[in-house]
């Protein structure tokens, strides 16, 4: 059996393309999926410090995160993981603000999961301590295997708690540094045979 830890934004769920609906609607700025080139979304969308908090407010909101779809081939390979005896962790970053949302959008999906983390991965104010660890907190724990779109904590994970590490291949991720503990996955195809 396996501790498996899962992110959730752009691992499970396609959190990007919404983002990218809602700066077109919103600022009228069309912009393509390869030019998000780095995590820190105001860069990415060359947005104003005001226009980023508006879509950060947007994306997080109940309906919005209900709305995202499931990435292809995830509830699969996490359901083949549980029935493989597997200990399965979602780890989010998300704003505290969004638990109770973050969860009903698992159960819509089918998620099959047996813990629930926050994890105050980015620093963000007005996160609740009371329900968000803290990185030091998660270093913490034990797993066999983690799933990650973040560079940052892709390698955190790896380096820092020794894990080994799949990073979903997106745009923004391309520039990490290779490591031991790293293997990159272009579908849930490369990452389920990973378990």
């Amino acid at each position: 059996m396996k501790n498996i830890y899962v992110d959730v934004d752009d691992v499970l769920s396609q959190t990007i393309e919404m983002y990218i609906d809602i700066v077109e609607k919103e600022f009228g700025q069309a912009v393509p999926l390869d030019r998000i080139q780095t995590f820190d979304l105001k860069v990415s969308f060359d947005l104003t410090e005001k226009q980023f908090h508006h879509l950060f407010d947007l994306a997080h909101r109940p309906d919005c995160i209900m709305a995202y779809e499931a990435v292809e081939g995830a509830v699969a390979a996490l359901t083949a993981w549980k029935n493989s005896g597997h200990r399965i962790d979602i780890v989010t970053g998300r704003p505290t603000a969004t638990r109770e949302s973050t969860l009903a959008w698992l159960r819509e999906n089918h998620v099959p999961f047996d813990t629930f983390t926050m994890v105050d991965k980015y620093n963000r104010p007005g996160n609740d301590r009371s329900i968000a660890v803290t990185k030091e907190e998660l270093a913490k724990r034990s797993y066999d295997l983690a799933v990650e779109d973040s560079m940052e904590m892709a390698l955190y994970l790896a380096g820092q708690m020794k894990v080994k590490t799949a990073l979903v291949d997106r745009p923004w991720n391309r520039s990490c540094p290779d490591h031991g503990n790293l293997v990159r996955g272009e579908t849930w195809a490369d990452i389920a045979v990973l378990a």
